[in-house]
């Protein structure tokens, strides 16, 4: 195996972990939270937290692959323009988030709201910018330190009485730690460069990559958070509501394997001018199909030990993991495409992806309720998904070949009625057999990207 391809793995993991820290730390935080402060305090904070979310969506959605692209391309001198970039973009967000609480009715938190916006903003590019340095390791211990901080800032003011303040800081304390540590782990690197001067050139090519990035990434976010408004929205019903959101997030955490991946084949491929996109998207998604076949094979049980009134999202759930190879591959495709710098083929894929996604989502959602909503999803990356494969036609034989395994898993995991536990038992050892047979990702294969991961766990790499 290649240099470049095991440290794309290495960095992948560190990248993994660090999401796998903060989904881990943010369920801990909300579930003692609701204890300490209450239903009302909770759902006013939640409130707030999602006003600023939206804020922070809607005017930097693109960035963060904005980032990593330049500053492993240009180095510091990208850096400093794309704080520049933040700062403005802040600003915007702190707006819109006031705008927003306002709108809710909770005029007495706009400041805390806007803060939470223009905090958050303004962690991207440092956080993103140690992904661009390929310091992986740096970047997981940056994110897990922040979580941290939330989850504890959080729980003690909690336990002090401030109520709805408790929450609301401690989502403060999250990007305000992560970007002093990050801020600290860069200096060095900043100190070290003669390019740390404000530069025109770059910031407007920082900014014209976000922006060619934006109708992508923010079509992603519609369908992990817009969509379940529009949900909501359509259907008025809490419960269906909150088992599409459950299961979107079943599948985005699985689907975080191989995106991890092409998140650290972006600077690596860009700084050392390789291609370890390809093999990227084969070990990642290789690695991401017997998870997928576990969860094809036990929906119900899983949904169950979360809450027994989600079952009935069960065929939701396997139409969205269905989805998860052509939102992958067409990740692969944009961020090769972010490192050839192709801005208008960007835009070209997220606009099309976005347009399929607002004219379905509405049509297919009144017509079958959470199954319409996960084929809209599923719909809106396949359609595109044929245009996009064009620009990176290599991963075409892997997508078929892990695309038809899974469902072909689904099929008989759907059809066969005994013990979920048993076929979740099978289902994966069918799913790794199929990869070896078809030589799409070998035992040989997961052996060796299973040794690179412990070897950069234990600091051997």
């Amino acid at each position: 195996m290649e240099r470049h391809v095991e440290d794309t793995i290495a960095g992948g993991a560190w990248i993994f972990l660090g999401s796998l820290a903060v989904s881990l730390a943010g369920l801990v935080f909300w579930i003692v939270i609701a204890r300490l402060v209450g239903v009302e305090s909770l759902g006013v904070a939640s409130a707030i937290v999602s006003s600023s979310s939206i804020a922070v969506t809607l005017t930097s959605a693109g960035l963060n692959i904005a980032v990593m692209r330049e500053v492993a391309a240009r180095g510091v001198k990208a850096f400093t323009a794309s704080m520049i970039l933040a700062s403005i973009m802040g600003i915007a967000a702190a707006l819109i988030a006031a705008i927003l609480t306002y709108g809710v009715g909770y005029q007495e938190l706009i400041p805390i709201s806007s803060l939470l916006a223009l905090t958050a903003l303004i962690s991207i590019p440092l956080l993103f910018t140690l992904v661009g340095f390929e310091k992986f390791r740096n970047y997981f211990t940056v994110v897990l330190t922040g979580s941290l901080a939330k989850m504890f800032v959080g729980i003690i003011l909690a336990i002090l009485g401030l109520k709805i303040l408790a929450p609301l800081i401690g989502y403060l304390a999250y990007p305000i730690t992560s970007s002093v540590i990050a801020l600290a782990i860069l200096t060095s690197i900043i100190r070290r460069s003669d390019n740390v001067g404000i530069d025109r050139d770059e910031l407007r090519s920082v900014a014209l990559l976000t922006f060619s990035n934006y109708p992508y990434v923010f079509s992603t976010q519609l369908l992990t958070m817009l969509s379940v408004y529009v949900f909501a929205y359509l259907v008025g019903r809490a419960v269906p509501t909150g088992t599409l959101y459950i299961t979107l997030m079943i599948t985005l955490a699985i689907a975080a394997i191989p995106t991890s991946l092409l998140s650290a084949a972006l600077p690596i491929g860009t700084k050392r001018g390789v291609d370890p996109f390809a093999e990227s998207f084969r070990i990642g998604l290789g690695l991401a199909t017997p998870v997928i076949a576990i969860v094809l094979a036990a929906p119900t049980t899983i949904l169950q030990i979360i809450n027994p009134e989600l079952t009935h999202g069960v065929d939701t759930l396997r139409i969205l993991l269905l989805s998860i190879t052509p939102l992958t591959a067409l990740t692969a495709v944009i961020i090769k495409l972010n490192k050839e710098g192709r801005k208008g083929t960007l835009a070209l894929i997220g606009v099309a992806r976005l347009s399929v996604l607002l004219a379905l989502l509405p049509t297919l959602t009144s017509m079958a309720g959470l199954n319409g909503t996960a084929v809209a999803f599923l719909l809106a990356n396949t359609l595109v998904l044929t245009y996009a494969l064009r620009r990176e036609p290599s991963i075409t034989k892997t997508l078929l070949t892990l695309w038809c395994i899974q469902v072909l898993i689904a099929s008989i995991t759907y059809f066969i009625h005994v013990n979920e536990v048993f076929l979740a038992i099978i289902a994966p050892l069918i799913a790794l057999t199929l990869t070896h047979i078809t030589n799409t990702f070998t035992i040989k294969d997961l052996d060796v990207t299973l040794r690179i991961v412990m070897r950069a766990l234990l600091h051997m790499t």
